[in-house]
């Protein structure tokens, strides 16, 4: 169906090259590649073209933005391809990103989404741990340091009941985050650490 779409619009370029219809059609083209193919590469390229071609034309000013603004509308479509319980798919996305704007400073996001996808989608335990601390080791410094140890921590506590090591990792992030609006919660699941809920007393008395 996207084939023939495409095929339609390069007809329309080859009748009309000089017209504003084929930059259109051009862009309509990148756009179907992109958003309903999957091929990354090949539209963004093609927005690309656009782009040098026809720097002062509506079309190509939008194709500009366009790319400007791609590492985040890959961040929204993996979001999305999430909400639509196509996990895959979305893990496939946020590695592109990550992948081909490795310079981009949403890439931090990236993994943090990912690693998220690994945990609450897929069910990859390992695979998010290593993700968090691909964040830990490359990006010290930013907002999502501190989250990606706290899910390391979690995971270690929550997921995988490994008390030590999540013990270990909690307390690494009270000494390196003291003032981290986390702080809180990691004290908490520290005093918790191995408890169950229901067995909790002071938690029964917060309820009542």
């Amino acid at each position: 169906m996207f084939d023939k779409a495409i095929a339609t619009y390069q007809l329309v370029i080859s009748k009309f090259p000089d017209d504003t219809l084929a930059e259109k059609a051009q862009y309509s083209i990148a756009w179907v590649e992109i958003d309903k193919q999957q091929k990354y590469n090949k539209g963004f390229e093609t927005l690309k073209n656009i782009s040098e071609n026809h720097p002062d034309s509506e079309t190509g000013k939008a194709a500009k933005n366009d790319l400007e603004i791609f590492p985040r509308w890959l961040i929204n479509k993996t979001n999305e391809l999430r909400s639509d319980s196509t996990s895959t798919d979305a893990l496939m996305v946020v590695n592109y990103l990550i992948d081909n704007f490795k310079d981009d400073p949403i890439v931090p996001e990236a993994l943090y989404l990912k690693g998220n996808i690994y945990l609450n989608d897929l069910k990859e335990y390992y695979h998010a741990i290593n993700t968090y601390q691909e964040i830990i080791y490359k990006y010290k410094g930013t907002s999502f340091e501190p989250m990606s140890k706290f899910m390391i921590g979690y995971i270690y506590a929550n997921v995988q009941n490994d008390y030590r090591k999540a013990e270990i990792t909690y307390s690494e992030f009270i000494k390196e985050f003291p003032e981290h609006e986390l702080v809180p919660s990691v004290k908490f699941e520290l005093e918790y650490l191995g408890k169950q809920i229901k067995n909790i007393e002071d938690l029964k008395t917060r309820k009542n």
